[in-house]
This record gives structure tokens, C-alpha cells and sequence, in this order.
């Protein structure tokens, strides 16, 4: 009897246990889909906040360049303001260089019409007519020069003058291909006091500076290309002046100031073939 009552009672409780477990396997797979759904939004923030640490970075790295190039600009302008005062000082050496030359040139022409008026009144008369001639002439004493005749006068200038843009221009850059660096300085300022509304005023400038790189004059050279960028920023040079200043600032082993004038470089001459050599540079110094 016993018996009977407990295996009745065993085999009502088998559909409560059935229920219970299908409750408690609902519930761990409710948790397993919750788990999931969490692990999915933790993926996702951390995500988020690996690019929000990639933009931060590149902000970061452009407002350096950004306070780099401002540093770059300021100390551009205070060399530049410093040139501008040194233009009246330099003008009034050159005019007083040119005075000098010029006094020079007469006090030899003097000597050499001199000499030859000594030589003439020592040579024996050769015709009558000579000595007839020589009677009427004044007497010229020793030492003191005739007056200069005109053609005697314009002769230099009129040669000076023959002297076409082109040609003057010509001649200094055949002097920097010889390397005759200062022979050319010489000629291409010569050749920018003479012809300074010409369209090749900014490359005569330019190859300055090319002169002074190539006899590793650098601060000369940044110098130069500076002028360059300031009074030429249109110009056909103005890219090429900027790869040469940020090279003669490796050269003098400032990498920044050599990776702030190659970034202004790319930024400013995007299309032009010194901007892919300048990106060049930059990756080069960056990975040093």
C-alpha cells in the first residue's frame, strides 16, 4: 500500500519537474542573450573610443604643425623686417661702391690719355704738316690729360647699352653652370639692377641663392630664398625656394625648421613636382 501511494506521488511530481527545468533553461538562455547584447555595446564603445583616440592624435599632430608654421611665419616675418632695414644701409653701400668705381675709371682714363699725350709730344714729326699742325694746336704740358673727346666719352656705355636682357641674363647662368658662384652672384645682381621689371627678375634672385647653397653658404641661402617667397610668392621659383630653404635647414641639422618649410611647401604647392620631393623629406625626417 505504502508502495502504491509513493509511486503515485512520484509520478504527479515528474510534470512539475519537466516545468521547472524548462523555466531554468529559459532563464540561462535569456541571460546568454543578455551577455551577448552587452558584449556586442562593449565592442562597439570600444570602437568608438579608438577612433575618438585616432582623431584626438590627429588633431593633436595638426595643431603642432599648425603652431610650428606660426613660429615658422613669425620668425619669416622678423627676418624679412630685419632685410627691409638693412635695404637703405645696403643701397647707400652700393651707391658709394659705384662712386668709388667711377672715380677709379676716370682717374685711369686720365693716366692712359696722359700717357698718351706724352708719348705723341716726345714722337719726332714725321711730315711737314704734322709740325704745321702741331703749331697751330695749343701747347699741352705734361701730366695733364685732354679734354675727353665724345666718342671717347660713350664708349663704355654704349657697349653696356648693346647688351640685350636676354643675352646679360644668359651670361650669368652660364657662369653658375661653370661654377663660378661668384662671378654669377655678381652678374645676376647686376643683372636685377639693370632689368628689374623683367619676367626673369625672380629666377636672377633665385639662382643667387642656388650660388650661395652650392658653396654651402646655408644662412646666405635661406637668407636669399626667403626674399624670394616674399617678393615672389606667385613666381615660378616660389615652390622651388621653399624645398631649398627646408634643405638648407637640414644641411644645418634644424629639423624643424626643415619639416615646417617642406609642410608649408605641400600645403601652399600642392600640384607642384617640389611638393612630392618635399613629402619625401618630411617622411624621411619623421622616421629618423
Amino acid at each position: 500500500m505504502v508502495r502504491k501511494i509513493l509511486g503515485a506521488a512520484l509520478i504527479l511530481s515528474l510534470p512539475w519537474t519537466a516545468a521547472a527545468q524548462d523555466k531554468s533553461k529559459k532563464a540561462y538562455e535569456l541571460i546568454y542573450q543578455d551577455v551577448q547584447v552587452l558584449k556586442t555595446q562593449v565592442q562597439d564603445l570600444r570602437a568608438r573610443l579608438d577612433r575618438s583616440a585616432e582623431d584626438l592624435r590627429a588633431i593633436r599632430d595638426e595643431l603642432k604643425t599648425l603652431g610650428d608654421l606660426i613660429r615658422q611665419s613669425i620668425a619669416d616675418q622678423a627676418g624679412f623686417k630685419d632685410d627691409v632695414r638693412a635695404v637703405p644701409a645696403q643701397y647707400q653701400d652700393l651707391l658709394r661702391r659705384f662712386d668709388q668705381l667711377s672715380l677709379d675709371f676716370q682717374k685711369l682714363s686720365a693716366d692712359l690719355a696722359a700717357v698718351r699725350t706724352s708719348a705723341a709730344a716726345q714722337a719726332p714729326p714725321e711730315k711737314g704738316g704734322r709740325e704745321a699742325a702741331a703749331q697751330k694746336s695749343p701747347e699741352t704740358k705734361p701730366g695733364t690729360p685732354p679734354p675727353a673727346s665724345p666718342a671717347t666719352g660713350q664708349a663704355q656705355p654704349a657697349a653696356a647699352a648693346n647688351i640685350s636682357p636676354s643675352e646679360s641674363y644668359r651670361m650669368a647662368y652660364n657662369d653658375y653652370l661653370k661654377g663660378n658662384y661668384d662671378l654669377a652672384i655678381e652678374s645676376f645682381k647686376l643683372y636685377r639692377r639693370q632689368f628689374p621689371n623683367s619676367p626673369l627678375a625672380d629666377n636672377a634672385l633665385y639662382w643667387i641663392g642656388e650660388c650661395h647653397f652650392s658653396q654651402k653658404r646655408y644662412l646666405e641661402a635661406i637668407d636669399v630664398f626667403n626674399e624670394v617667397i616674399v617678393s615672389y610668392p606667385q613666381g615660378s621659383k616660389a615652390a622651388a625656394a621653399y624645398l631649398k630653404k627646408g634643405l638648407c635647414f637640414m644641411e644645418l641639422g634644424k629639423k624643424d625648421e626643415a619639416l615646417a618649410a617642406f609642410k608649408l611647401l605641400v600645403s601652399k604647392y600642392p600640384l607642384q613636382d617640389e611638393a612630392r620631393i618635399a613629402q619625401d623629406k618630411i617622411k624621411e625626417l619623421t622616421e629618423k
